[in-house]
């Protein structure tokens, strides 16, 4: 019993992990630790910059300065918004990353329900952008009406409800 207390209350702060930290690449342990460090040390050498550029003084500080310490690519992935569906056997892996908007949660889970998906599992983070890994299921329904929706279409409804127009690529 103690043995599994533990487990659970380790469960319960991986967790907690998950919903904090914004980029989680998988969902086994060692990747979330070793993504909770990476991001940990980001903070920490963004807490330094901020630091020495206060010690400049505010007349001294320029955009440039901020931004050259930046990865040329880091900013365009950051706002590039990032859609995935991944359909297997009954159930549909959903991976959203994009910028936060006012009840974009719920419209996002009101999206997946109208597509005839159940959310099973779901890891949320609203730290700097909206990002969302859900695993989900196809609703129960009479087999004669069961419509079965290509994971592209899902992909292109999401991409729709989080506000951009055209076409997700």
């Amino acid at each position: 019993m103690a043995e599994r207390r533990r487990r659970k209350r380790l469960n319960d702060r991986l967790s907690m992990l998950r919903s904090i930290v914004p980029k989680i690449s998988k969902m086994d342990r060692t990747s979330i630790l070793g993504d909770t460090i990476d991001y940990l040390k980001e903070l920490l050498q963004n807490i330094n910059n901020l630091q020495h550029q206060l010690e400049w003084g505010p007349n001294q500080l320029n955009i440039m300065d901020i931004l050259k310490d930046m990865r040329p690519n880091e900013m365009l992935v950051r706002n590039s918004p990032k859609f995935n569906v991944e359909r297997r056997n009954v159930d549909t892996k959903i991976e959203v990353c994009c910028a936060m908007k006012p009840e974009l949660l719920l419209s996002t889970v009101n999206r997946l329900d109208s597509l005839g998906l159940e959310i099973e599992q779901c890891v949320i983070s609203c730290f700097n952008d909206f990002a969302m890994q859900a695993s989900c299921s196809h609703q129960q329904v009479p087999e004669h009406q069961m419509e079965v929706i290509n994971p592209e279409d899902i992909k292109q409804a999401l991409f729709k409800n989080a506000g951009y127009g055209g076409r997700c690529l």
